[in-house]
């Protein structure tokens, strides 16, 4: 069985970064129409609305990662309906948790998010099975699907948020509206994954893949939690004021996480292809080259909007959300963790028990450093759980990886290119520095410069062979860019 190309990643990159333009430009525009509190009140219901269906999606259909490249032709629409079926299933499990009183107790505190809890109810029960559309378009090398989907279903999304916030002013009638686009979504995406077939349920495939999936599905909640945590304990702690500030903080880096996700996902399949046929050392080279290829793209990117933090809080949103900002460079810098794709060799050699495992150790210890620093601190206990959150699993996820691959630390990571990569990054970064702490300079200046330092910082590692792609990659793209042009 060949590799799935790494150019296929640049689908679903394509189809992810125009997906997150559109969700960036959310925020913006509702921070604009509705009052602080207004806004604090959506990002609590957003929040949660974005933590249960992943939570509760269980990562049912992550199974495809696994059986559908290498299954046989008649197998693989088996193993597709079997998953719409479990992530219907999971959708009705989540009406019936999150209909507990003790659970909406739980979640949604006294304050005014528990007017709408019936609108959280509904919209994760309908989002639940719709997690099923990216890893079809992925399995199935879907070009189009992966480049246009995200997003039209992103505009779909946004659009029907922001017209409901400006039409009519009022939360209710953005949630109502919210609804509405789940029924329309999750019926694209049964005909986008079966088309007009009924649901035929294998009960042998059924098995193999819960078998698969349940650890992932421990492992993804366990992880959703990292994520949320500090923001699902911060409903019943801090003011919808104070949430509006503190979830600006948690703005999405253009480009970095669209593109390290379109690779990772790739780059799983090519891993599970050569665990697949036995060939373990080849898992590894294949994640060191991985490992260079989202850092390389990602760190520069990272370090010059941190460095900015205040310039670009300042530009995209009212002044009174200015007090974001040293949130958002910490929460930033976090980032160069995440691209270390720790947890990505553990899914490829179906060894999802110790991503459980490492999640369920870190949650252990996350829990109530986080509670307890949310309780005492506020918005800044919660920054630092956050950060607890994040970066503590992966550590440990990295360790059992190491194990996994029989590796030991000197070999596993490619640490002579790493340390090129930062000493290439933080050695131009610092005349930055100098000059922010110098000079006060207009947001066009301050993208002038950033802009100027990724692109010498990229040439720079393109030179020493440390970027995502190599020289003669880099040539063969840029002579069929100027032939188009000509």
């Amino acid at each position: 069985m060949g590799h799935a190309s790494n150019k296929f990643a640049l689908w679903i990159s394509v189809g992810r970064i125009a997906s997150m333009l559109v969700v960036f430009t959310m925020p913006l525009i509702l921070t604009r129409f509705l009052s602080k509190e207004e806004y604090g009140v959506f990002s609590q219901f957003f929040t949660l609305y974005s933590a249960l269906c992943v939570i509760f999606s269980f990562g049912l259909s992550s199974n495809l990662y696994f059986y559908y490249p290498t299954a046989k032709k008649n197998d693989k629409e088996r193993y597709v309906s079997n998953s719409f079926f479990l992530l219907l299933f999971m959708s009705i499990v989540s009406v019936l948790i999150l209909s507990f009183p003790i659970a909406q107790k739980a979640l949604f505190s006294d304050g005014k998010l528990f007017d709408y809890r019936l609108f959280v109810v509904l919209c994760v029960a309908l989002a639940v099975p719709t997690n099923i559309i990216a890893p079809i378009y992925t399995v199935r090398e879907d070009k189009k699907g992966a480049m246009l989907l995200p997003p039209l279903v992103a505009i779909l999304r946004v659009g029907t948020i922001v017209l409901c916030a400006i039409l009519f002013s009022d939360l209710l009638y953005i949630f109502i509206g919210l609804f509405f686009y789940q029924v329309i979504i999750l019926l694209f995406s049964f005909f986008y994954s079966l088309g007009f077939k009924f649901i035929r349920v294998d009960r042998e495939k059924l098995k193999k893949q819960l078998k698969y999936s349940i650890p992932i599905g421990f492992t993804v909640v366990l992880l959703q939690l990292s994520h949320y945590l500090d923001k699902i304990i911060c409903i019943s702690y801090i003011s919808p004021n104070e949430y509006a500030i503190y979830s600006v903080a948690f703005l999405s880096i253009p480009f970095v996480n669209q593109i390290y996700e379109s690779l990772c996902q790739v780059n799983v399949m090519n891993m599970t292809t050569s665990y697949q046929e036995n060939d373990l050392p080849n898992v590894v080279l294949l994640y060191r080259d991985f490992v260079i290829k989202t850092l390389s793209f990602s760190l520069p990117i990272i370090l010059v909007v941190a460095l900015y933090a205040e310039e670009i809080i300042g530009f995209l949103y009212p002044s009174s959300y200015s007090g974001a900002a040293p949130y958002f460079r910490i929460y930033t810098l976090t980032f160069m963790f995440a691209m270390l794709g720790a947890g990505t060799i553990l899914r490829a050699t179906d060894k999802t028990k110790y991503s459980t495992i490492s999640f369920a150790l870190s949650f252990l210890i996350s829990f109530p450093a986080t509670w307890i620093l949310i309780k005492k601190f506020g918005v800044n206990g919660a920054i630092i759980g956050a950060v607890i959150n994040l970066i503590l699993p992966r550590f440990i996820q990295l360790l059992y990886e190491i194990k996994v691959t029989k590796s030991n630390l000197s070999n596993f990571l490619p640490w002579k290119k790493l340390a090129l990569i930062f000493i290439i990054c933080f050695g131009l970064l610092f005349p930055l520095l100098i000059l922010k702490l110098s000079y006060i300079f207009s947001i066009w200046i301050v993208v002038g410069l950033g802009s100027l330092y990724v692109l010498v910082s990229y040439l720079l590692m393109l030179k020493f062979n440390t970027f995502i792609i190599d020289k003669d990659s880099f040539f063969r793209l840029l002579y069929k860019i100027t032939k188009v042009s000509k």
